[in-house]
């Protein structure tokens, strides 16, 4: 009696379990890959647990250190202000904490004389970390006082006038330009002077600084 042929229902069933038991094989045949791959992923979250705890606990450690060099500083222990600033940026560049401690430790610098390195530092916070205006601000005004320590009074006019070239119509701006107008006096150069104070009392007329350049005009 011949044998009757199977359905397509049959035929669909068979077809499915030869394909269950092809990737049953495929999976069996290929559990390292699949384990080595797990166990990838599972590294890689684990590292980027630990590098996210590691930042955070490297930016308590050096928020720490910057305030015990603030007290320092504060007290006047300024070998020891240098020492704390020193570290930090040595440990803990690129933290917020670090940014600070840049500005600090170039202000200490240029108390003490050390001119090339306050420069360096100042340009350094502009490069690295210059993303808050009023230590944009302070980092510039740096610059520019090492210049003018120095007595290239041009050079520290230019520095100012840089800043403001880069912050039109702001009031940090117009007081770059009052101190650009006083370097460019200090280098007699009263025809620029004169200038910059001109601009300062046009462009920000209804400033508090505009009233100033009008009074230094007067004087001239």
């Amino acid at each position: 009696m011949p044998e009757k042929a199977p359905s397509k229902h049959e035929l669909r069933e068979d077809r499915f379990v030869e394909w269950v038991i092809e990737a049953a094989e495929y999976v069996r045949s290929r559990s390292q890959h699949f384990i080595a791959g797990a166990i990838a992923v599972a590294v890689a979250l684990a590292a980027g647990a630990y590098f996210q705890r590691s930042q955070e606990e490297s930016r308590a450690a050096a928020a720490a250190l910057l305030g015990e060099a603030m007290i320092a500083d504060d007290n006047n222990q300024a070998d020891e202000t240098l020492r704390l600033c020193e570290r930090l940026l040595g440990e803990y560049s690129g933290t917020p904490a670090a940014a600070q401690a840049t500005l600090v430790l170039a202000n200490r610098y240029f108390v003490r004389g050390r001119y090339p390195e306050a420069q360096k530092l100042y340009q350094a916070y502009l490069s690295d970390y210059g993303d808050l205006d009023v230590l944009v601000f302070a980092a510039w005004n740096g610059l520019a006082a090492c210049a003018e320590a120095q007595g290239n009074f041009p050079q520290a006019a230019a520095k100012y006038q840089e800043y403001a070239a880069s912050h039109p119509g702001t009031t940090q701006a117009a007081m770059a330009l009052m101190e650009a107008a006083r370097c460019q006096g200090m280098a007699g150069d009263e025809a620029s002077q004169k200038s910059t104070l001109a601009r300062v009392a046009g462009e920000f007329a209804d400033s508090p600084v505009a009233a100033r350049a009008r009074e230094a005009l007067a004087m001239l």
